[in-house]
């Protein structure tokens, strides 16, 4: 005669439930802090990529480009500038880095993790500076929230807003998630666009 399968007990089914419990409440704060930390590296990636398209569009419409980060809404845009429009085209291009009068927007409005904030300047708890640059820009800290504005002229070199040579190395932006992990993305005075992680554990940037 074959033998019956028990199965499980209810007391046996409960604590399998309990064990399964607990190693879940273990493991999903830690689970949710490295989703939110993958977001803002994420974020820093996809900034990094929009640095890289401005400066090759810059080159190839031979007219300078900026990237807009709005602060307050987490969104950035490229858009297009003057260049070699005269005002006598349209009024509000009184230089080759003003904006049109209706704006040239390229490539639609592109979105951070939400809490991610930015700066041009270090945020708090940051004691050295990423990869080439020297210093804050003037006016840091910054007045309060805004839009950043990062320009690129027709060499795909960074500038500042008349177009001309960074004096503290470049250009810089820094991304704070909410678990209060810093990235940076970098552009050097040669072009070149960087990521940067700041690590807590050593006060060091670490290249991404």
């Amino acid at each position: 005669m074959p033998r019956r399968n028990p199965g499980f007990t209810l007391l046996e089914s409960l604590i399998v439930i309990v064990i399964i419990g607990i190693v879940a409440a273990f493991a999903l704060p830690s689970a949710l802090t490295s989703l939110k930390n993958y977001r803002l590296h994420s974020d820093a990636a996809a900034i990094a990529s929009s640095f890289n398209v401005v400066r090759m569009r810059a080159a190839a419409q031979y007219a300078p480009c900026r990237l807009n980060i709005d602060t307050v809404a987490g969104t950035y845009t490229m858009e297009k500038l003057c260049g070699q429009t005269p005002s006598s085209v349209d009024s509000a291009c009184t230089s080759a880095y003003a904006a049109f009068s209706t704006r040239q927007f390229e490539q639609g409005t592109q979105y951070a993790a939400q809490g991610d904030t930015f700066s041009s300047c270090r945020p708090s708890g940051i004691s050295a500076f990423p990869g080439t640059i020297t210093a804050d820009p003037s006016g840091c800290p910054s007045s309060g929230p805004g839009v950043l504005q990062v320009y690129f002229n027709t060499r795909s070199l960074p500038v500042d807003s008349a177009g001309n040579a960074m004096t503290n190395g470049g250009a810089v932006l820094y991304v704070r998630g909410v678990n209060n992990l810093v990235d940076a993305i970098t552009v050097s005075l040669g072009g070149r666009v960087t990521v940067w992680n700041w690590d807590r554990g050593t006060s060091l940037w670490v290249m991404r």
